[in-house]
């Protein structure tokens, strides 16, 4: 008998499912406050699908994205959490660079920027299609 997916999951569930060992997830909960899994009685983790999704999404920011802990620590400062509890977690690469990193940029490198984003994104659609 499998759990629905809004049941509370173990820690050694939480780190199957996100492919990560059980002590990495303890660690990012003492880093990011706001990673807080419910504790039971006998002072078990038990995971909501939001925790998942947070975790999932720092994840991400730290393993794909090669953020530090200390930059993810700012985002989620700066930002709200709640960008990363999006299903895919779309639009979060537009937030990486914050506001004031990004007036220090003169329009031209904007641009420049901005072209080259659009080139990369038309490349990435045109492997992902020549794959099917």
């Amino acid at each position: 008998m499998t759990k629905s997916p809004e049941a509370f999951k173990s820690i050694s569930e939480v780190a199957e499912i996100l492919q990560v060992d059980t002590h990495v997830l303890r660690f990012w909960e003492g880093k990011f406050k706001q990673v807080q899994p419910i504790k039971n009685a006998n002072g078990r983790r038990l995971y909501r699908p939001d925790d998942i999704a947070l975790i999932d999404g720092i994840k991400h920011l730290l393993h794909d994205k090669g953020m530090t802990i200390k930059g993810v620590q700012k985002l989620l400062k700066e930002k709200d959490a709640s960008i990363l509890l999006r299903s895919d977690a779309s639009g979060l690469d537009t937030v990486i660079v914050s506001d004031e990193e990004n007036r220090g940029l003169d329009p031209k490198t904007k641009i420049a920027l901005k072209n080259i984003r659009e080139t990369l994104e038309k490349a990435k659609l045109l492997l992902n299609t020549d794959e099917t």
